[in-house]
């Protein structure tokens, strides 16, 4: 390095390095709440499409007539009564 050449004093160091702590703490917590949002709208996502597949199946059981749900019960006992060939 020449003689002619000025170094940054370490007071100039510290307000860079304190200036580049500030932006980053601030992009910090930008991304964590990005993130938190993210994961709560997947949250609400996930809760609306168990509640339509939850109705589907309750719609489902109840126009199943009880003479089609009483034979399957009657088929599914008669099975462990089978003989094994």
């Amino acid at each position: 390095m020449r003689a002619d050449q000025k170094q940054f004093s370490p007071l100039e160091r510290f307000v860079v390095v304190a200036i580049i702590l500030v932006v980053s703490a601030i992009a910090i917590q930008n991304v964590l709440h990005s993130v938190k949002a993210s994961e709560e709208r997947s949250i609400n996502h996930a809760a609306v499409q168990y509640a339509a597949v939850k109705s589907m199946y309750t719609e489902q059981r109840q126009t199943v007539p009880a003479s089609v749900v009483s034979a399957n019960a009657t088929d599914a006992a008669n099975i462990h009564n089978a003989p094994i060939h």
